[in-house]
C-alpha cells in the first residue's frame, strides 16, 4: 500500500515547533533537534545514519509529483524506518520553511554531538573551526573534512551553529557520519591536541608555509579562522605551525572553505605518499 503524509492543521503545536527549531540555536540546543530540508537532503542524513524524529511533506507538492520522484522515495525511506509523516499546506510548509523555494519536505532530526574527549581520542587528523560565522563555509568544510579523510570536526569559540539549516544542507549526510564538538575555549583545546600528539597546524593569510613545502602526514589539527579576521594572535602562537596558500598578488584572501579545503587536501596527498 502507497504511504501518504498524514495532514496537520496550521494550529497544531508542532508548526509552531519547527519554526522555533528552524530559526533559532537556543531552541535547537534546549531540544536537542535540528530541521533539515529537501528530499535529497534528507535520503542522504537517513542513509547515513541520522535518527529522524518526523517528515513533513508540502501536499500539494506531493500530489504533483509520481512515484519516482526523489519526495516520494523519500517518505518511503521514512515510513520504513518507523518515522512518522505529516502532510502540510503549502502555505504552512513554506512558514517553516528556512529556503527560498522549498523543495516539498522537510525532516527534523536528533541534533548528536560528541564531548571533545570523544575527537581528541580518535587516530587521524582533525579541523577545528575557530569562530567562523558562515554557516554555508561551516557545511562545506565539514564534508570537505570528510572527504579529505579527517576523523572530526571541533566547532570552537563563536563558531555558528554546526546544526543549523544551511550548514546542514552545506555539510549534507557527512554532518552525522563525522563525529562533530563544540568547544568555547579555542587556545585550551589546541593544547589538548597538542597534547594527544597532533601538530597544529594554522591557517593564516601571510607569513606561513605554503602547504605543500610543510609536513602534513603525521596527525594534525588543522585551525581555520573566521572569515573577516582569520585567526587571532593568541591562537597561532599556541599553534605549533603555520601555513599560507601561495596566490598571486591581485588576490588579498580567499574563502575559508576553499581555503581549508586546499590544505585539507594537500594533508591527505602527503598521508597517502607517505
Amino acid at each position: 500500500m502507497a504511504v501518504e503524509p498524514t495532514p496537520l492543521s496550521a494550529s497544531n503545536p508542532r508548526i509552531a515547533s519547527l519554526r522555533r527549531l528552524s530559526g533559532r540555536r537556543k531552541a535547537r540546543l534546549e531540544a536537542g533537534r535540528f530541521v533539515l530540508e529537501g528530499p535529497v537532503p534528507i535520503s542522504e542524513l537517513l542513509a547515513a545514519g541520522a535518527e529522524l524524529v518526523e517528515l513533513y511533506v508540502d501536499l500539494e507538492q506531493w500530489a504533483q509529483v509520481d512515484d519516482r520522484s526523489p519526495l516520494r522515495s523519500v517518505v518511503r525511506d521514512a515510513d520504513a524506518a518507523g518515522v512518522p509523516v505529516w502532510g502540510l499546506t503549502t502555505s504552512v510548509f513554506s512558514s517553516v520553511s528556512d529556503t527560498n523555494a522549498p523543495q516539498g519536505a522537510l525532516a527534523l532530526a536528533v541534533r548528536s554531538v560528541v564531548p571533545i574527549s570523544a575527537v581528541i581520542e580518535l587516530d587521524g587528523p582533525v579541523l577545528v573551526l575557530a569562530d567562523i560565522s558562515d554557516p554555508g563555509n561551516a557545511g562545506t568544510l565539514v564534508r570537505a573534512a570528510e572527504a579529505a579523510g579527517c576523523v572530526g570536526v571541533v566547532f570552537a569559540g563563536s563558531s555558528t551553529d554546526p546544526f543549523g539549516p544551511k550548514a546542514v544542507r552545506a555539510a549534507a549526510g557527512s554532518i552525522v557520519r563525522l563525529p562533530v564538538a563544540e568547544v568555547t575555549d579555542i587556545s585550551e583545546t589546541i593544547e589538548e591536541l597538542r597534547h594527544a600528539g597532533r601538530t597544529v597546524v594554522a591557517t593564516v593569510v601571510s607569513g606561513g608555509v605554503a602547504p605543500d613545502l610543510t609536513d602534513l602526514s603525521a596527525p594534525i589539527a588543522l585551525v581555520i579562522g573566521s572569515e573577516a579576521h582569520g585567526l587571532s594572535a593568541e591562537v597561532v602562537a599556541c599553534c605549533d605551525i603555520s601555513v599560507t596558500i601561495p596566490m598571486q598578488s591581485t588576490v588579498e584572501s580567499m574563502n575559508a572553505a576553499v581555503a581549508g579545503a586546499v590544505v585539507l587536501f594537500e594533508a591527505a596527498r602527503q598521508r597517502r605518499n607517505a
